[in-house]
Order: C-alpha cells, then structure tokens, then sequence
C-alpha cells in the first residue's frame, strides 16, 4: 500500500500529477478524495444555511483545508454505503436503495432528541441520490446529495480520468434559506492515516465517536 501524508498534502494534486491510482473508474464504488481546485470545497454556504455559528464554520473549513477530505463508497444494485473522512467527519451511512431508513441521531444538549431520515435511489453505478430530513439545533432541514460519475480528459497527458461530482442542496424549512454546493472528487488508493481524521483526533484525545449523524455539520 502506498501511504499519504494527509499533513503534507494538504490539496489534491491533478491526475497527470502523481495521483497514486488507476483514474478510470466504471462505478462510484472505490475511495475518493476531495479535489480542492476546483468548484465550491468548502462548505460554508451550507453550513450557513444551517444556521451554524461562524466560529464552527471556520474551524470546519480549517479542518478541510489542512487534511483531506475522503468518501469511500460502494454502491451495488441493493445497497449504497458511504464512509465519510476527514479532519470534522468520521461517519458512516449504510442504506438499502429505494428504503427509507429512520435514524435515532445522539441527543443533542439544546436540540434534545432527534431523527434523520434518509433515502437513496441510483439507476446506474455511476449515480446515486440521498435524500435526508434532518433536525438539527437550528430547525429542520431537508438535504439532496447527488453524486454522479464523469470522465474527463487531462489537459497534460490527453489522458481521460474519471472524477465523481457531488451536488449537495439544503434547505431550511423554518427560514426557507438554501444552498447548493458543487464538489469534485478523484480516484484515491493508498494507506489512509487515522490520526488526521476526526475519529483518530477524538481517540487522541480520548473522546467519545459519535458515530453515525454525531457530527452537527455532517452534510447528510
């Protein structure tokens, strides 16, 4: 396996730049790494349209501007599975497709009790869309996340590569305010460091994981 120094690199290099990776891929199914050049990669807007205080927000884009953010996915004609990585997000997601599931999130000091409620639906292996209504410390919010695989060519090598584009969408059902992030994803291979992730921070620091919708500004 080949290791990635997540504190060294804090961006996603290009394809034709040493990605340690085939760059076709046929599904969504695979680890992908958030390509910071390009698109929206932070998620301020939708952490604003949840009303997220500002110094959370800051710390949030800190955390992702530092350290890779990584989604490992598989998606096959029953299930979709999503890990979330990063230096914010350690979570997990595992959804029977066209099931909505009811999750019981952690009890939240000022929100008290909560759900999510998801679902995902994918007509083809390289689409899938999640569906999630949520209530968060500030009100309900209803998120769309659509990931879609395309190819693209490498302006350097004419080389085609494959990249995933996420389109995430929230709503606030109690200000109507919204947010539409666009974020591009490469293929990613290699060893994944667990201390720059938000789990192995907890751990470091002896705190509890959360585990599955524990992290307020988790995008779904």
């Amino acid at each position: 396996m080949i290791a990635m120094d997540m504190a060294a690199n804090p961006s996603v290099l290009p394809p034709s730049q040493g990605q340690p990776t085939p760059q076709i891929r046929l599904s969504l199914s695979g680890t992908w790494v958030l390509d910071k050049s390009r698109g929206t990669p932070s998620m301020r807007g939708y952490l604003e349209a949840m009303n997220v205080d500002e110094l959370a927000i800051e710390a949030h884009e800190k955390g992702e501007a530092e350290h890779d953010t990584l989604h490992d996915i598989q998606l096959t004609e029953m299930n979709y599975r999503i890990h979330k990585l990063s230096r914010v997000n350690d979570l997990k997601l595992d959804l029977t497709l066209g099931e909505e599931l009811v999750e019981v999130l952690p009890r939240h000091p000022a929100a008290g009790e909560r759900t999510r409620r998801s679902l995902a639906n994918s007509d083809n292996p390289g689409h899938v869309r999640i569906d999630s209504v949520l209530k968060t410390v500030n009100g309900t919010a209803r998120v769309t996340d659509v990931k879609t695989l395309t190819r693209e060519t490498d302006p350097k090598t004419g080389l085609p590569f494959s990249v995933m584009v996420q389109t995430l969408t929230i709503v606030s059902e109690e200000t109507n305010r919204s947010n539409t992030t666009t974020r591009f994803f490469v293929p990613f291979s290699g060893e994944i460091q667990v201390a720059s992730t938000a789990g192995g921070s907890r751990r470091d620091r002896g705190q509890q994981d959360l585990g599955p919708g524990g992290n307020e500004m988790d995008e779904t």
